[in-house]
């Protein structure tokens, strides 16, 4: 079998998606593996290869020459379309070509996937994926970042980067969004062009406005805040960005202004300066009301994060008596520690944010829960600290970043009176790892829960019970 190289071209029959979110198929006639985004399965593309290995290549989609029976043009003016390849496009949803039905069973397939081939179960206990409440328009927090513009004078860009890039591609409408969030960006725009705003420059590091951060609720309100390389913000001209947001959208209760000189991926800074209104958003999620401050992490998708908490609050209920105690680890404003909190006799919060854990008092507070407190501590010190006051058997629930739990947590879970883990994730990779790690400790897998959080995209949420034999 010939090995194909990079730079030559080829044409490949996609077969699935593999764990990553890209095409998976095979060159026609040579059988050699090629991953190729914004295909579906079914495809038939012709694709240049970027990188090649002797076990698989790396291929970028320049024609369509087949689609697959899942395919569909994406809703968004500037996603990746086949037939045009070469044009600028958004790097923020990568499966818009993909049916929304598609979308689910191959998110699943992704989860089994990573079960197999990472925690080594055969046949995992993966239930079909719940579907998104809202598909389209259902992202209620966005972090814009903007580009200087192409003239002296002109309107600046806006809009997300192009995929691995910092290259960010401008744009007015975008259908992850609610609408009122796409107007006040459009707004924010045409505001920093008028006063003369000196735009961020990746390039140079040069400039003062760097992103537009909206959180908006589904009670049709937003929070908005600017944030800028240093925090000097000139009186008059800060007067006149709340005069102008606050006159042209009722919609906002809160304007604030954050700053973040250092050079890194992490978008906002560590302080928030409110200019005006109140401190915080409140959500609706469920029976519960939340409010949280603006660096507060709430989920994005508010429907389905419903979905998702209802799960893990099933999976936490046992038959018999509740629970003495259930430890909600990596607590955030305390969402999932209200929602747990009917399934145990004490429920504890544990998390590392002072700010949040603030938050969280006050939720908890607000919604009349008085069986919940909350530590402000990492999770490898909390939870030790926690078991060692008492010998009697706990569950524990679970939501750690993306890189998954440490080794640290990991063992501290195993301790013997955890008995119960409900383990909500958003990487199945990471939860297959450490998964792995605890069924090794006596843990079993019971069932797993994929729920939709993020449509037009390869991510997937899911929540996981494990039990104690």
């Amino acid at each position: 079998m010939k090995i194909p190289q990079a730079g030559d071209t080829v044409v490949v029959d996609i077969e699935r998606i593999a764990p990553e979110g890209q095409g998976l198929g095979r060159v026609q006639g040579g059988g050699a593996v090629v991953f190729v985004p914004y295909t579906v399965p079914g495809d038939k593309v012709q694709a240049l290869l970027l990188k090649s290995s002797s076990t698989f290549a790396q291929g970028r989609l320049t024609r369509l020459l087949a689609s697959g029976p899942d395919r569909l043009e994406p809703a968004c003016p500037v996603h990746f379309r086949a037939d045009r390849p070469s044009t600028p496009f958004c790097g923020g949803c990568e499966w818009q070509q993909l049916s929304y039905e598609g979308q689910l069973r191959n998110k699943r397939e992704m989860v089994l996937d990573c079960l197999r081939r990472i925690a080594k179960i055969p046949q995992p206990p993966v239930e079909p994926v719940l579907a998104s409440p809202l598909p389209w328009g259902y992202r209620n927090k966005v972090q814009i970042p903007f580009a200087p513009a192409r003239e002296p004078g002109g309107r600046p860009s806006a809009g997300f980067y192009g995929p691995g890039s910092r290259k960010v591609v401008d744009q007015d409408a975008c259908p992850v969004q609610p609408e009122l969030s796409v107007r006040i960006s459009s707004a924010v725009k045409d505001l920093a062009a008028k006063l003369r705003w000196p735009i961020y420059d990746n390039e140079t590091k040069r400039g003062w406005l760097r992103h537009l951060f909206i959180r908006t609720n589904s009670s049709g309100k937003a929070l908005v805040a600017l944030i800028t390389k240093t925090p000097e913000f000139r009186r008059e001209q800060e007067a006149e960005f709340v005069a102008s947001l606050t006159a042209a959208f009722p919609e906002i209760t809160s304007l604030y202004h954050n700053a973040q000189p250092d050079q890194s991926n992490v978008v906002v800074g560590q302080v928030w300066r409110k200019l005006w209104g109140a401190k915080g958003l409140e959500e609706k999620i469920g029976p519960y009301s939340f409010a949280a401050s603006p660096g507060a992490f709430l989920q994005v998708n508010t429907g389905a994060a419903e979905i998702l908490y209802a799960q893990a609050l099933k999976f936490l209920k046992r038959a018999e008596a509740p629970w003495d105690l259930a430890v909600d680890l990596y607590c955030g404003v305390g969402t999932l520690t209200v929602w747990i909190s009917k399934a145990a006799t004490k429920v504890v919060g544990i998390e590392e944010n002072r700010e949040a854990v603030k938050d969280a008092w006050e939720n908890a507070k607000r919604n009349k829960v008085q069986n919940a407190r909350f530590i402000a501590a990492r999770a490898e010190a909390g939870l030790p600290k926690l078991l060692g006051e008492s010998d009697r058997s706990c569950a524990v629930l679970v939501d750690p970043p993306r890189a998954g739990l440490g080794t640290p947590v990991l063992r501290a879970l195993t301790a013997h009176q955890v008995r119960r883990i409900v383990y909500v994730s958003c990487d199945p990779a990471t939860f297959s790892r450490d998964a792995g790690y605890l069924l090794k400790s006596g843990f079993q897998l019971k069932t797993v829960q994929p729920v939709d959080l993020f449509p037009q995209t390869s991510h997937v949420e899911l929540a996981a019970l494990l039990d104690r034999p």
